[in-house]
């Protein structure tokens, strides 16, 4: 076998590990990935819950103000009613005092009622913070060893890499940069030897005069069927 050739055959060995790294690598995103996905939806359902409890308290804070004024006025009525002597503006005065009542009784139940909602939305928002924190707890050894496995195949590669670099310096850089621009387009089966007389990837035939080419003199061929770069073995 000619050198080039064979130091050729050496880089792509090199280039079929680094892309069996490469995929050990890829395929550790799916993983992280749904990790991911749900961490983040036991996030999003505490920050919704976190939101709606706000809006709530606001609503809440609001109608404490409604029914300190509803007070305010039953007070006034109250009060106004103590002085006056005219029946008719009596009986008005102890209209608008019934009328106060009323809305501040009302203003009072829809309080209660909110009171207890905020309660029972405070417990949802700590029962969902709760299962953001198991989550995070449940996932964080899974995390871990996935980030050391990541560690461990970055470095695996960048050996690998640097050990495909130094054989591609034995390549003549012609033969190389025709390699590497197949290689970016196939990622596999870059340099098939012939078998007989037809390319071993695709089995088309090649021309006898190019055969005896290739045997002659080691040169390498690009196989007209499928793109591969052939050689005689």
């Amino acid at each position: 076998m000619h050198p080039d050739v064979a130091a050729l055959l050496a880089v792509q060995t090199d280039d079929a590990d680094i892309y069996t790294l490469e995929d050990r690598l890829q395929a550790l995103a799916p993983r992280l990935e749904a990790l991911d996905r749900e961490r983040e939806r036991a996030v999003r359902g505490a920050e919704q819950a976190r939101r709606a409890l706000e809006q709530e308290q606001q609503r809440h804070a609001a109608l404490r103000g409604t029914l300190a004024e509803h007070k305010a006025l039953h007070d006034k009525n109250a009060a106004q009613l103590d002085h006056i002597a005219n029946v008719k503006q009596a009986a008005a005065a102890v209209m608008q005092l019934e009328q106060a009542k009323r809305m501040l009784a009302d203003a009072e139940r829809e309080a209660e009622i909110m009171g207890r909602r905020i309660a029972e939305m405070q417990k949802d928002l700590q029962e969902r913070e709760a299962a953001v924190a198991d989550v995070e707890g449940r996932q964080a050894e899974t995390r871990a060893a996935v980030a050391a496995e990541r560690a461990a195949i970055d470095a695996q590669l960048e050996e690998a890499r640097g050990r495909r670099d130094a054989k591609a310096r034995a390549v003549p850089r012609s033969l190389l940069g025709r390699y590497d621009r197949i290689r970016s387009r196939k990622r596999e089966h870059t340099v098939v030897s012939l078998r007989g007389d037809s390319c071993s990837h695709c089995d088309t035939l090649l021309p006898m005069q190019r055969r005896n080419t290739m045997g002659g003199t080691g040169q390498v061929e690009v196989c007209e069927g499928c793109g591969v770069l052939l050689y005689s073995p």
